[in-house]
């Protein structure tokens, strides 16, 4: 049985997270914490796409290449195990195959299957400095990565049901946070502006705001963006 003085973040830590910077600030402590320098969390969709660690509620605090890029094939060993087991596992970079090792120095990963209680996968990869984690380290991630993401499905995820908002919808409101016109974030998206503007007219009308300041300042208050 886990001892709960092993979670680093029982307590007020985990109790005062309520907006996705606050959680991106657990799972990089959740990383440190094991001896890790990045963690990546992402949702495993349910078709080939590649995942996307752009989405609603993507996190991770990898090195501007990977975030360049965006994505993570389905194909990579770290992810089909993530889509294929239901139980944390540690990978050896000797014995390993994917581009995540060098873009993160790291010697070890571990991936950890998450799920919400609307049904939803996630998959958090953790990329280590150290060789594998034994059994009871392992335990003792999976133990916290779940804790972690319980109360992020609590505070924010469970709110795509309350918005409606989905990821796309989520990526365009976080882009016009940052200042950006709908011919700008269509070329981000590699849409034409007329679909980031009806997009954004189905945002407004979901979260019954009138304007684009209204829409971000109701995204920042509801903690869909940060």
């Amino acid at each position: 049985m886990l001892e709960q003085d092993t979670a680093f973040h029982l307590g007020p830590e985990l109790e005062r997270a309520v907006n996705r910077m606050d959680f991106f600030r657990l799972f990089k402590a959740l990383a440190a914490n094991h001896g890790c320098d990045h963690f990546i969390l992402f949702e495993l969709a349910g078709d080939d796409r590649p995942l996307d660690l752009h989405g609603g509620h993507a996190l991770h605090n990898f090195s501007e290449a990977l975030a360049e890029t965006g994505t993570i094939s389905k194909e990579d060993p770290l992810v089909r195990n993530l889509l294929m087991s239901t139980a944390a596992c540690a990978f050896d970079a000797e014995n390993t195959d994917t581009p995540l090792f060098a873009l993160g120095n790291a010697l070890s990963a571990v991936v950890v299957p998450l799920h919400t209680a609307t049904g939803k996968r996630f998959g958090l990869i953790l990329l280590c400095r150290e060789k594998s984690p034994d059994h009871r380290q392992l335990a003792l991630i999976a133990h916290d990565a779940a804790l972690v993401f319980q109360r992020y499905f609590e505070v924010l995820i469970s709110l795509d049901s309350v918005s409606g908002l989905n990821d796309r919808e989520i990526q365009i409101v976080r882009w016009t946070s940052e200042g950006k016109t709908s011919s700008e974030i269509a070329i981000i998206l590699s849409l034409s502006e007329h679909t980031i503007n009806s997009y954004i007219a189905a945002i407004l009308r979901k979260l019954h705001v009138v304007n684009r300041a209204q829409m971000v300042a109701s995204a920042l208050r509801n903690g869909l963006i940060t």
